[in-house]
C-alpha cells in the first residue's frame, strides 16, 4: 500500500517564490496548496488539516507570526515552518518560542527543504505514537484500578444491608466512612478515565443542530431539588430568539452539569445561582474580528476565588501547587474536562470572580 502523501501549505506573498517551492515539493511526491496571503492561509487552515504550514513571516495585512498563534490553537496537528529573510531572523527566533518547529532563511536550499520536512513529519509521527500508547497504558491501569475499587463499593453496599448478617451501630458507620472514602476514588478515577480519553483525542464528537437555551433550560431543571433542598435560589436568564448552532448535546450537558454542581457546593444557604444564555461577540485571536458565540454563564453568590488561585483553575496540577485549603474541594479534573470539550468546539471558557463577590464560569460556543 502507498504511503500517504504530506499535506502541505504554503503561504507567501512572494509569487515567484512560493509558486517554485510548490513546483519544487509537488515534484518530490508532496500534496501542496497555496496562499497569497495570511488571511488566506488562516482560511485554508479552517477547512483541512495540513501535516506542515510553511509561513512567511513578513505578509501585508495578517504576518506569519499571527497565522502561527491560530494554528497552533486550532489545528495542532499541523506542524509549522517560517520563512524568513536574514533580517527577520530574531522574528524567526520568536516564532519558534511559540510553537514553530522549524525556520528556513531565504533563499530557501530547494535540496535541503525536502529531507527537513520529512524528518519534521516523521519526528511528529513517532511521538504521537509515544503519546497514544501513554494514553492507552494509563486507560488501561485506571480500568483495572477501577473494577477492584467498585467491586469493594458493592460488597460494602452488601454489609451495610445486612445481607452477610446483622451489623452493629459503631460497624454500620466505619462502613459509612469506607463507603464515602471509596465514592471518592471511584469519582477520580472515572474523572481521569474521561481527561485522558479526551487527551489522547479518541472521543469523537457527535454533533447536531439544537438550541442551546434549550439544552440550559432542561440541564438546570435536574438540579431544582438539590437547590431547593439547600435553600438556594436559581434563576435562568436566557436571550429570545436565539439561533440554533452545532455540538455535541451530551458533552455540553457534562459542563453545564459540572458549572452547576460546583455552584451548589460553594453557594451558602439563602445564596443565589444565576444562569445566562445570550449572544456575545467575542475575539478569539489577536487582530482578528470579533465572532458571534452563544455564551452560558453561571454565577453564584459563594466566597469567590483568590485571585492568585485563578490563573489555577483550568490547570489539572492547581492542587498540587496551592494547595487543598478548602474542605469542599472535589477531584478538580471537572472544570479541566470541561475545558477540553469546548475547546474542542473551538469555544472559549473562562472564569471570573472576587473575594467575597462570588464568581462566574462561562462558555461560548460559536456561531458558524
Amino acid at each position: 500500500m502507498s504511503e500517504e502523501k504530506i499535506q502541505v501549505l504554503i503561504a507567501d506573498d512572494e509569487d515567484p517564490l512560493r509558486i517554485t517551492v510548490a513546483a519544487w515539493l509537488a515534484d518530490e511526491g508532496f500534496d501542496v496548496e497555496e496562499a497569497g496571503d495570511g488571511l488566506e492561509a488562516i482560511k485554508k487552515i479552517q477547512g483541512k488539516n495540513y501535516d506542515i504550514a510553511m509561513l512567511d513571516i513578513k505578509m501585508p495585512g495578517v504576518n506569519g507570526l499571527e497565522v502561527l498563534r491560530y494554528a497552533k490553537k486550532n489545528s495542532p496537528q499541523t506542524e509549522v515552518v517560517m520563512m524568513t529573510g536574514m533580517s527577520d531572523v530574531g522574528m524567526a527566533v520568536e516564532a519558534m518560542k511559540i510553537g514553530a518547529k522549524e525556520y528556513l532563511t531565504k533563499p530557501i536550499d530547494m535540496e535541503q527543504i525536502v529531507p527537513q520536512l520529512r524528518t519534521i513529519i516523521k519526528t511528529r509521527n513517532a511521538e504521537d505514537r509515544i503519546r497514544k500508547l501513554q494514553a492507552e497504558y494509563t486507560a488501561r491501569l485506571l480500568f483495572d484500578l477501577h473494577n477492584p475499587i467498585a467491586g469493594l463499593r458493592q460488597s460494602i453496599g452488601y454489609l451495610l444491608k445486612e445481607m452477610a448478617g446483622p451489623i452493629n451501630d459503631h460497624q454500620q458507620e466505619l462502613l459509612g466512612y469506607m463507603t464515602i472514602s471509596i465514592d471518592k476514588v471511584i469519582a477520580l478515577l472515572t474523572d481521569m478515565m474521561d481527561l485522558t480519553k479526551l487527551e489522547a483525542g479518541r472521543v469523537t464528537l457527535n454533533k447536531g443542530i439544537a438550541n442551546l437555551a434549550a439544552v440550559v433550560q432542561h440541564i438546570t431543571q435536574e438540579f431544582r431539588v438539590p437547590v431547593q433542598s439547600n435553600r438556594i435560589t436559581l434563576d435562568v436568564h436566557s436571550e429570545p430568539d436565539l439561533p440554533p448552532l452545532e455540538f455535541d448535546s451530551e458533552k455540553i450537558e457534562q459542563v453545564l452539569q459540572n458549572f452547576l454542581s460546583n455552584a451548589i457546593k460553594y453557594t451558602p444557604a439563602q445564596g443565589a445561582i444565576v444562569v445566562q444564555v445570550k449572544k456575545v461577540a467575542l475575539v478569539m485571536e489577536e487582530g482578528q474580528k470579533p465572532l458571534d458565540h452563544i455564551m452560558v454563564s453561571v454565577f453564584n453568590s459563594g466566597a469567590g476565588i483568590a485571585k492568585e488561585e485563578l490563573p489555577l483553575i483550568f490547570d489539572r496540577y492547581r492542587d498540587l501547587v496551592a494547595g487543598k485549603s478548602n474542605e469542599k474541594k472535589t477531584t478538580g479534573l471537572g472544570l479541566i474536562i470541561a475545558q477540553r470539550i469546548i475547546e474542542a468546539h473551538y469555544g472559549k471558557i473562562w472564569v471570573e470572580s472576587e473575594p467575597g463577590k462570588g464568581a462566574t464560569f462561562s462558555f461560548a460556543l460559536p456561531l458558524r
